[in-house]
């Protein structure tokens, strides 16, 4: 190659790497002007969300059974993330979160084992607890420098990131309430977890429950990203959904649960049913089933349980539905209490369809025919009154297609005859005690308050009212239709006769002494694969009143009892019993005693005290016995162990020998 050629290119490399110079100059001025005019940007505008949770469920007692609460992520951004203390941050994070170390690794990487270069979710489902504390780690990663910045604005980096993805639904009891409470599940939105009722009262009050507002804090942030307080700052406080507040109480509540367990267990029943209202204003303070469930881990077995059977469950009732008959002709003035009915000692033929009676009596007065629960004889009650006026005195007292308005959920219809229909004799009939008509618990409890409450029932409600974000309270009236199907007089009448029941009649079992005691027994066979068998509904209506003013209502439905209970008064009315005790437990009822059966209960509880002091000073024998029998046998054991040790041979002790004389 000649010097020419060498002078040429020597020429074009000097050119190339002045041209490089110059636009690395222009690079580094650009990149220092930008990181100049960046440093003195005014910071920028942030919108912070404060998400709105669901409004909280809470008893008349102040216990909260269902109330929503928030649930935060973590995440970082792996770019800012100093890779020399990582392992630090790891270990960190871990003991903050309760997270293993190995699990928060794997979030680094895609399930193909690419490794993530932006955004990395460490960590969900965080409740508020936990992410207070990792706001507490977040700073003092920032101290720690354990992220650090990167690019053109050496002031600005990303760091630990904790953000509120939603909430979730908390049941603080269990399973308490269930049966009413419903369930809910959630819905996600725009990346945010919402809560939205399914069932009972979650369902039924969705409107207000989620009846929410969420606020914002709009505000300048500095370089790390935290908002800055200025005048200018613009700040809107959340409201949170609406507030139920129940008339049920805890402590009588659980007193009905245990109830209910004893008996479905001795039963053998499928389930239980009951219910305690107050009867001047239909308040229901305790309600419940034998089959509850956990909200949030329902199991298969459990899922014909999630619909409230006060209200979905219609059923023939049996014999409580003669009380509605007797008041319906009295009210009509077609008998009086005293009015004779023959009964043909307990069998009747309607052509081929016979009607029997348990007792057999020649005959019986209208009130004795509810007393002795005869079929016979109300069945002609209700010829007295014809079809017309008996069935549209079931629609006054709220049966067929209408609605109990317990507001705990969906709620079904139940069935009466049409008219046409309802004209024959035999369907009169047995419409008259029970059969050939469904009724929900619901509709009964709202009917046989009427007999409690001069005539008149409003609406069984188990919510009291509703409380806002400003603590303003408010009613829910949806379904509130109140009945009032017979006089004063009459339901005074119909009380004072389902009390000879309770005196003398089918329901001596739930007679408590010093306390006025009415209702009737109902025990009716279920109808299945197109024939009636051996399987029941017992049930008890009825009420418990003291001569201080307190008055409940009370209903008790047991579905299918084993055969050998299958009679109300052997099932259903010692529930009702022990639910009226559970009134006097709690102080809602008190009893007037005599003087005789004062000193009668005095003399049971010493006895009762007597037995457990008894019982405890036997035991503290037994254990004190059975510590010295321990103690015996360990020193019996030690010297059984010491007598079967070889006996250690004697050595004797070596000693220096004697010094000898001296012979020289």
């Amino acid at each position: 190659m000649s010097n020419f050629d060498n002078k040429i290119i020597n020429k074009r490399y000097k050119t190339i790497i002045k041209t490089l110079l110059v636009l690395l100059s222009i690079y580094l001025i650009r990149d220092f002007y930008l990181s100049v005019s960046k440093q003195n940007l005014p910071p920028k505008e942030i919108k912070l969300k404060d998400i709105a949770l669901r409004g909280s469920i809470i008893t008349s007692d102040g216990y909260t059974i269902s109330r929503s609460i928030k649930k935060y992520s973590a995440s970082i951004h792996v770019a800012y993330l100093d890779p020399k203390k990582k392992e630090f941050f790891l270990k960190l994070f871990s003991i903050y979160s309760n997270i293993p170390v190995e699990d928060l690794k794997k979030s680094f990487y895609y399930d193909n084992g690419k490794p993530k270069k932006a955004w990395v979710t460490i960590a969900t489902d965080i409740d508020a607890k936990t992410a207070i504390f990792l706001k507490d780690l977040k700073h003092k990663l920032n101290r720690y420098k354990v992220f650090r910045p990167i690019g053109v604005n050496k002031n600005f980096y990303y760091g630990l990131t904790i953000t509120q993805k939603g909430e979730s639904r908390e049941y603080p009891l269990g399973e308490t309430l269930s049966p009413i409470l419903g369930y809910t599940r959630e819905k996600e939105k725009d990346g945010y977890t919402y809560i939205v009722g399914y069932n009972g009262i979650e369902k039924y009050y969705e409107k207000y429950l989620n009846k929410k507002t969420d606020g914002y804090i709009e505000s300048k942030r500095d370089a790390v990203g935290y908002a800055v307080y200025t005048k200018d700052t613009k700040e809107v406080k959340k409201k949170n959904g609406y507030s139920l507040h129940l008339n049920i109480s805890l402590s009588l509540q659980k007193h009905l649960d245990l109830i209910l367990d004893k008996y479905k267990q001795e039963l053998e029943a499928k389930d239980i049913v009951a219910a305690v209202m107050r009867s001047k204003d239909s308040k229901v303070i305790a309600i419940t089933s034998s089959n509850r469930y956990d909200p949030l881990h329902i199991k298969q077995d459990e899922i014909e349980n999630l619909q409230p059977k006060m209200t979905t469950y219609a059923y023939e009732p049996g014999s409580v539905m003669k009380p509605i008959t007797y008041s319906l002709a009295l009210e009509n003035n077609l008998v009086t209490p005293q009015t004779v009915i023959p009964t043909y000692n307990g069998k009747m033929a309607l052509g081929r369809f016979r009607i029997t009676d348990d007792e057999p009596f020649g005959s019986l007065t209208v009130n004795d025919i509810i007393v002795h629960s005869s079929n016979i004889g109300i069945s002609q009650v209700a010829w007295k009154l014809k079809a017309k006026k008996f069935r549209d005195g079931l629609i006054k007292f709220g049966f067929g297609k209408q609605k109990s308005g317990l507001d705990i959920g969906t709620e079904s219809y139940g069935q009466i005859y049409p008219l046409k229909k309802m004209k024959n004799r035999v369907n009169l009939s047995t419409s008259s005690y029970g059969y050939g008509i469904r009724v929900t618990f619901a509709q009964l409890l709202k009917a046989y308050n009427v007999f409690n409450n001069g005539g008149y029932s409003k609406p069984p409600r188990v919510v009291n009212y509703i409380k806002n974000s400003v603590d303003k309270k408010f009613v829910y009236t949806k379904d509130y239709k109140a009945i009032n199907p017979i006089s004063a007089d009459t339901a005074d009448t119909v009380r004072n006769t389902l009390r000879d029941v309770v005196l003398r009649g089918t329901g001596k079992a739930a007679n408590v002494k010093g306390l006025f005691i009415a209702g009737k027994t109902g025990t009716a066979m279920i109808y299945k694969n197109g024939s009636y068998g051996h399987n029941y509904h017992t049930s008890f209506f009825g009420f418990a009143n003291d001569d201080k003013g307190n008055k409940y209502t009370i209903g008790v439905l047991v579905i299918e009892p084993k055969y050998a209970k299958h009679f109300a008064s052997q099932s259903a009315a010692p529930i009702f019993k022990e639910i009226t005790q559970a009134l006097i437990d709690t102080k809602r009822l008190q009893p007037n005693y005599s003087q005789e059966e004062i000193d009668r209960q005095n003399r049971i509880r010493e006895q009762k005290e007597q037995q457990i002091q008894q019982q405890q000073e036997e035991r503290t024998k037994e254990f004190k016995d059975m510590l010295r029998r321990k103690r015996e046998q360990l020193i019996k054991e030690k010297k059984r162990r010491e007598k079967r040790k070889p006996k250690r041979q004697v050595i004797p002790k070596r000693t220096a020998p004697a010094p000898q004389p001296d012979l020289f």
